[in-house]
C-alpha cells in the first residue's frame, strides 16, 4: 500500500487436496486412528469457498495505489473475504493495514493479533505494527509489551528498538527509553535521530550536561538538524553562554527562518548580551512573521530605546500597550522614553501618566516613585514630589547605596519647602551610603552654616572643594561678594578663608 502499512504479499496457499493416509505394510494400524478421506463433495465445498475468498481478497488489492486505497470500499473487501473464510491469514493483516491508516486502532489490533494467533511466526515487522496500534488506543503497556515481544525472537532489530524506545518516551518510562536509546546507539553509532531522542530525553530530565553532549554529537552527524540547534542554544542559555547560544539560533534561524518562536529567543538572547540592533532585528522579524506582538512589541520597543532609537521605541511600546494595558514593564518604560524626550510639560504629563499606569498595575516599584518624585519637582509640585520619594525610600535598607539618588532628590526637594533639617537629614544619608557628590556636600555647608553650625559647614566646604575645586571655590568667592551672605557665620572663620586661599581648610 506505497508505506508501512501497505498490504503485505503473503500469499495463501490453494486448498489442499486431502489424500488418505496409507499404511505402510508392517504398520499397527490397531494403535492409529486412519484419517477419513474427504469427500468430492467435501473437497468441491472447500474449494468454492477458496475461490470465493480469494476473489474479495484480490478486489481489495486491486485498489492499492487508487484513491480507494485504505478506504471504506477497500476495507468492505477484506472484510467480506474473512466472512467466507474466518482463518484467511493475509485477509486479516490486510485489514489490520486498513485499520492503522484509518487510526481505527482497536480495530486494528484485533485484527493483528488474530494474525499472530493464526500464525505465531508471524515476520516480526508486525510485532511493531501493534504496538502502533495499542499506542494510537492509548494503551501504552500493550504496545510496549507486543514490540517486547517482537525483540524477543530479534533482540538487535533496530526498528524495534527505536518503536520501543519512543513507546517508552512517550509513557514516561524515561530511564528504560535511556536504556533503550543507548542500545541502538551502540548498534549503530551514526544514529543521529536516536542520539536526539536521547539528548531530548536528558534535557527534559534536566541532565543539562549529557544533554549538550548529546546535541552535540547529533550535529556532527547531522548539521542541518534544526531540533539540535534549537535546543543546543536553550540549554546553552541555562548554562549562562550567551554566545555559544546566539551561535545556535542563528544557525537555526538559517534552517528555519520564519520560525517565530526562534526569532523571539534569539532577541532574548541579543538583548541579554546588549546588542540591541540584533535583538531589535529579531524581534520585528518575529513580528512580521505573525509573531504575538502583545509579547513581542514591549521587547522591541526595549532593544530600540536601549539602542537610541527613542521615537522608534515609543511607537513599539504604544502599539503594546494599547493591545495589552496591562503590561506593567512596556508602561513604565513609556514614562522613561516620554520623561527624556524634552517635549517640555506636554511629555513631563505623558510620562507622570505612563508612570501611574505602571503603579497601579504593580504597586510598591520604587524606582518609579523615584522618577515621579523627580517629575513633580520638575513641576515645582514639591509637597506631591516629597510624597513620591518618601515612597520611594520607605521601608528600604538605609545602608543600600541604590537608594541614594532618592535621598538626595528628598534632600533637594526639601530645601525647596523650607525644611533645613529634612535636608540635612536627607544630605546626610546621601554621605553615609558613600554616593555624596561635591553638590551634596555644597548644600549642606550651606545649610549648616544657616543653622549655626560653623564647623561641620567647613568641613563640607573643604569636600566639595576637594572633589570640584575650580567650581566651588568660585562659587564661595561669589557669595561673599554679598554684604549679606548666607556664609556670614563662617566667612571670618580662618579655616574658611585658608580654604578659599589654598583649597586645604
Amino acid at each position: 500500500m506505497g508505506n508501512r502499512h501497505g498490504c503485505g504479499r503473503w500469499r495463501v496457499s490453494a486448498a489442499l487436496l486431502s489424500l488418505a493416509l496409507v499404511l505402510p505394510p508392517g504398520a499397527v494400524g490397531a494403535q492409529t486412528a486412519k484419517p477419513q478421506a474427504k469427500s468430492m463433495s467435501a473437497i468441491k465445498r472447500e474449494t468454492e469457498v477458496y475461490r470465493e475468498a480469494m476473489a474479495w481478497f484480490r478486489k481489495g488489492e486491486e485498489m492499492i495505489g487508487t484513491d480507494k486505497e485504505h478506504g471504506e470500499e477497500q476495507a468492505e473487501m477484506f472484510r467480506k473475504a474473512i466472512a467466507v473464510r474466518p482463518d484467511f491469514l493475509e485477509a486479516h493483516y490486510d485489514l489490520g493495514l486498513v485499520y492503522l491508516a484509518q487510526n481505527k486502532w482497536r480495530d486494528a489490533a484485533a485484527e493483528l493479533e488474530t494474525v499472530l494467533r493464526l500464525e505465531p511466526g508471524f515476520d516480526a515487522g508486525i510485532w511493531s505494527l501493534l504496538g502502533d496500534a495499542y499506542r494510537g488506543a492509548g494503551d501504552y503497556d500493550r504496545a510496549i509489551a507486543a514490540v517486547e515481544k517482537g525483540l524477543g525472537g530479534k533482540p538487535d532489530d533496530l526498528g524495534l528498538l527505536k518503536a520501543l524506545g519512543y513507546l517508552q518516551f512517550r509513557s514516561g518510562r524515561d530511564a528504560e527509553a535511556a536504556a533503550t536509546l543507548g542500545r541502538i546507539i551502540a548498534l549503530d553509532p551514526t544514529d543521529a535521530a536516536s542520539r536526539l531522542d536521547l539528548a531530548l530525553l536528558h534535557q527534559k530530565n534536566d541532565r543539562v550536561a549529557e544533554a549538550v553532549a548529546e546535541y552535540q554529537e547529533a550535529l556532527e552527524l547531522d548539521p542541518q538538524s534544526f531540533a539540535a540547534h534549537y535546543n543546543l542554544g536553550l540549554l546553552y542559555m541555562r548554562q549562562r553562554k550567551p554566545l555559544d547560544a546566539a551561535t545556535e539560533f542563528d544557525a537555526a534561524r538559517k534552517l528555519q527562518p520564519a520560525n517565530v518562536e526562534l526569532l523571539e529567543r534569539l532577541g532574548d538572547v541579543r538583548t541579554y548580551l546588549k546588542q540591541y540592533i540584533l535583538a531589535a532585528d529579531a524581534y520585528q522579524d518575529a513580528l512580521d512573521r505573525a509573531g504575538d506582538p502583545a509579547r513581542l512589541l514591549p521587547k522591541l520597543g526595549f532593544s530600540l530605546a536601549n539602542d537610541g532609537k527613542a521615537a522608534a521605541a515609543v511607537a513599539a511600546l504604544e502599539k503594546a500597550v494599547a493591545l495589552d494595558a496591562e503590561n506593567a514593564d512596556a508602561w513604565f518604560l513609556l514614562g522613561d522614553l516620554y520623561a527624556d524626550s524634552g517635549r517640555g510639560a506636554g511629555a513631563i504629563d505623558a510620562a507622570l501618566a505612563a508612570y501611574k499606569k505602571a503603579l497601579a498595575l504593580r504597586p510598591g516599584q520604587k524606582a518609579i516613585h523615584l522618577n515621579l518624585g523627580v517629575l513633580y519637582a520638575e513641576k515645582e509640585m514639591y509637597p506631591e514630589a516629597m510624597a513620591e520619594l518618601r515612597e520611594a525610600v520607605d521601608g528600604g535598607d538605609a545602608s543600600d547605596a541604590g537608594y541614594a539618588a532618592a535621598w538626595a532628590n528628598i534632600a533637594l526637594v526639601a530645601e525647596k519647602l523650607d525644611d533645613d533639617q529634612g535636608a540635612i537629614a536627607a544630605h546626610e544619608k546621601v554621605v553615609a551610603l558613600g554616593n555624596a557628590t561635591a553638590n551634596n556636600y555644597f548644600h549642606l555647608g550651606v545649610l549648616y552654616a544657616k543653622n549655626d553650625r560653623p564647623e561641620p559647614s567647613i568641613d563640607a566646604f573643604a569636600k566639595a572643594v576637594e572633589l570640584d575645586p575650580e567650581r566651588y571655590r568660585a562659587v564661595l568667592r561669589e557669595e561673599l561678594k554679598n554684604v549679606h551672605s548666607i556664609l556670614d557665620g563662617v566667612r571670618f572663620q580662618k579655616r574658611f578663608m585658608d580654604l578659599l586661599a589654598t583649597g586645604q581648610p
